[in-house]
């Protein structure tokens, strides 16, 4: 991301894996598989070769597999594996899985990524053992299908046909990168006798849509309040309520605070842009610009594949998200990132 703030340099960053489960058709899908356990012997030297200048640490002591072995699952259990994108801290080890275990892949993904090392000696993001003797199923997004729709401004493929589970074309990052949306709770009649509706609940996965929290955040629909509670920087389950930080220590930091306009720039514009380990990065832009509507929606709860500022908020699982909205997860997790502003002595 660019501007880079003091305290943004380094981060350290889970790799998120979620289940989808349909009670409906009793069907189990994941969304993205994180790393695997075996990396250092089954990835391309041409990987290792290419992550060295980035002194990147890497621990993973589980596959998604044992994972869901651990907590009553079988990856028998578990029909598709929805890969966001095509690198190698997404795609973990589909051999864990048996070969009736599918994969979705987004629009052109087979054609640039594919077969993988070492079948291809060049490749170096994704490995062919992920794909051998099992389907992988290739969104297209195309008009002529009745599950294809739109939602906000993504193309959208309404998976199971009821609304419950959309999968999003949002590129960019990668060819073919794939974003969603889970409903978490339906909407419901509030029993008032009015006819008031409890509106439904979703779960944006955004896979590497973006890095950080910055480049979509604050916005107009959302701005940067007077005074954030919790403050960013304490543990959101054990912070007091009269725990709160003034806004303003962050908005005078903002890249847009001395522009025109700047102090009501600097709470309602994101404090970054998109920049880095893009394909595209002006098409990465778009894609984070059109997610901005549903990070800003008190319904929707944002989570991306590295965003290590939700450690502390969410469950994991085998516990539920259903209830994020109930416990609080998006309003207590929201400024979350702007908290190494704080630790570095920025303000």
């Amino acid at each position: 991301m660019t501007p880079i703030y003091p305290g943004y340099e380094k981060t350290a960053g889970p790799s998120y894996s979620t289940l989808i489960y349909h009670k409906p058709t009793n069907s189990r899908l994941l969304f993205d598989l994180g790393l695997r356990k075996n990396w250092q012997t089954h990835l391309s030297p041409n990987l290792f070769k290419a992550l060295k200048p980035y002194g990147f640490e890497v621990k993973c002591e589980k596959d998604v597999a044992d994972i869901l072995l651990e907590n009553g699952l079988s990856p028998d259990d578990i029909q598709t594996v929805i890969f966001s994108h095509h690198h190698w801290d997404h795609v973990g080890d589909t051999t864990r899985f048996p070969t009736s275990t599918s994969l979705l892949v987004g629009p052109g993904y087979k054609k640039k990524y594919l077969p993988g090392w070492p079948v291809d000696p060049q490749a170096a993001d994704t490995t062919s053992d992920l794909y051998e003797g099992r389907d992988t199923l290739e969104l297209d997004f195309s008009p002529h299908d009745s599950k294809t729709c739109q939602i906000g401004e993504y193309q959208a493929y309404d998976w199971f046909g009821d609304g419950s589970f959309y999968i999003l074309n949002s590129p960019g990052h990668s060819t073919g990168h794939l974003s969603a949306l889970a409903r978490t709770t339906a909407s419901s009649d509030s029993g008032r006798g009015g006819g008031d509706q409890e509106e439904a609940t979703f779960i944006f996965l955004g896979g590497d849509i973006a890095h950080h929290c910055a480049v979509f955040r604050p916005t107009e629909h959302y701005p940067l309040p007077d005074h954030i509670s919790p403050a960013p920087n304490d543990n959101p389950r054990t912070a007091p309520v009269t725990s709160t930080c003034p806004g303003e220590l962050f908005a005078a930091l903002h890249h847009a605070r001395n522009e025109p306009d700047g102090e009501s720039k600097s709470r309602t514009t994101p404090f970054c842009w998109v920049a880095g380990l893009d394909e595209d990065p002006v098409e990465a832009q778009r894609s984070v610009d059109k997610m901005l509507p549903f990070d800003s929606d008190e319904n929707v709860l944002t989570i991306f594949a590295h965003d290590d500022t939700l450690i502390d908020v969410i469950d994991f699982f085998p516990q539920s998200a259903n209830d994020w909205k109930a416990k609080g997860w998006g309003k207590l997790g929201h400024w979350r990132f702007l908290a190494p502003l704080l630790t570095h002595g920025e303000v």
